[in-house]
């Protein structure tokens, strides 16, 4: 009987628990009886309403992981914000990116071969969020990386490290879209 009690708390409280990392929450007021409440907020911008985002340019030898990385960025804001990815000629706002840089570092070999056994792919952008409305810029970012490591020995390829490299970075650039707190 407790057992089935707790259980049911525990899946009522679930729901609202994840809620707390959707917003920010403020109090106002001196504490005093009648005087004090809490406001609930989106951790982004209220006055944006749609964005576009235009391929990303990629100054680097390495190719194809501008494509990956846009379409990874357009994912995460359309999972996590509130904001609708728009034409250019329809959006509020526009995010501009360019990779600056794509790098492969050996992390540890194997003693006997000097074969790779684990290896960190790096990719380096700048990017802006302008409000196109105003022309004021949001968001600058200048030498925003993100890595991500992987195994050769384990059969993943380049190919695997530059996806989760773009997947992981695309959520770390849209986490920078958040309001100023």
């Amino acid at each position: 009987m407790k057992f089935t009690r707790l259980a049911t708390l525990l899946t009522a409280a679930l729901p609202l628990s994840l809620l707390g990392g959707c917003a920010d929450y403020q109090q106002s007021g001196d504490g005093s009886a009648g005087t004090s409440s809490y406001q609930w907020s989106s951790l982004y911008r209220q006055d944006i309403r749609t964005i576009s985002v235009p391929i990303f340019t990629n100054i680097d030898f390495a190719r194809g992981d501008e494509f990956a990385l846009t379409k990874a960025v357009i994912s995460q804001i359309e999972q996590r914000t509130p904001y609708k990815v728009v034409d250019r000629e329809k959006a509020d706002t526009i995010l501009e990116g360019q990779i600056t840089k794509v790098k492969l570092q050996n992390l540890s070999a194997e003693r006997g071969s000097n074969l790779p056994q684990e290896q960190l792919y790096s990719i380096r952008v700048n990017f802006t969020w302008k409000d196109l409305r105003t022309g004021r810029v949001l968001v600058e970012r200048r030498g925003f990386d993100q890595s991500a490591a992987y195994y050769p020995t384990l059969g993943e390829g380049r190919e695997t490290a530059a996806l989760n490299t773009t997947e992981q970075l695309g959520l770390a650039i849209v986490q920078e879209l958040q309001a100023d707190w």
